[in-house]
């Protein structure tokens, strides 16, 4: 019958929707005077159960603040990880597209250089008349987006530069196989040769493509260093050769300071 009425005691004090954790016996029993389950109860243990009542309010709504706590928390997690999760697919989908950017650049970058192969064939070509010409090109490969700010202009220049370096490359081939040093011996009446006169070059040069193939103004000064160095080189074998021939007189010399003879 106790445990009855102190249940029946807690329902009343249930069902009271004014009764929080903070509240006091002494504020809050005027309300329950006419509650046939408040007069079931005994005086003196009114505030007893009614204390342990608000324990039990206290206790829950730790429970239900540590509930809430952790569902706050689990949900920060939950929204870090879905952040990370985005962070992640978006640097992924960023690296892709870098690499695809790369990938055209390289083919945009090599499609060119093709048309320049193609087209271009001087190295005097100037980029100003050039660049409508490269502009026809059918497959739009002047035109191509994934070429760089810039990259047109720089890629034909240097293709020209290239063009320039290499018919140079040719041009001193030629020299080397045309002018030997036997050939660069040779005088004729007025004292010319191959490597001291321009005009004797050119004769034995001419008749060769790579001597039509670069600028006249480049070919007399390449010719000039390359003769410089020829010269000098046959200078040096020269002297090493003289070197050579060159009595050896220190034997002589010992044998002119040996002691002389007794008698």
């Amino acid at each position: 019958m106790r445990k009855a009425v102190n249940a029946d005691f807690k329902s009343m004090l249930r069902e009271s929707k004014d009764i929080t954790s903070t509240c006091r016996w002494a504020k809050v029993k005027e309300n329950f005077r006419s509650d046939p389950r408040y007069k079931a109860m005994k005086h003196e243990e009114r505030e007893t159960i009614f204390n342990e009542y608000i324990v039990e309010l206290k206790s829950a709504e730790q429970e239900a603040e540590q509930a809430a706590k952790a569902k706050v928390d689990e949900q920060a997690k939950l929204k870090e990880r879905e952040r990370e999760t985005r962070k992640r697919k978006e640097r992924e989908e960023q690296e892709m597209e870098r690499v695809k950017m790369k990938i055209r650049r390289k083919e945009a970058v090599s499609s060119y250089q093709a048309l320049l192969v193609e087209m271009i064939k001087d190295p005097k070509a100037s980029w100003t008349e050039s660049k409508p010409k490269l502009e026809k090109d059918p497959q739009g490969r002047a035109r191509n987006p994934d070429l760089g700010q810039g990259d047109a202009e720089k890629l034909f220049r240097d293709h020209v530069k290239d063009l320039y370096e290499r018919r140079v490359r040719d041009f001193r081939a030629l020299l080397s196989e045309v002018i030997t040093p036997e050939v660069a011996a040779r005088t004729t009446d007025e004292g010319k040769t191959a490597i001291n006169s321009w005009s004797e070059a050119k004769g034995l040069l001419r008749s060769d493509l790579r001597y039509n193939k670069l600028a006249s103004k480049d070919r007399e000064s390449i010719w000039r260093r390359y003769a410089d160095d020829l010269t000098r080189k046959l200078r040096q074998s020269d002297t090493k050769e003289k070197e050579k021939d060159k009595p050896d007189t220190d034997g002589k010399q010992l044998r002119s300071s040996d002691p002389p003879r007794r008698r």
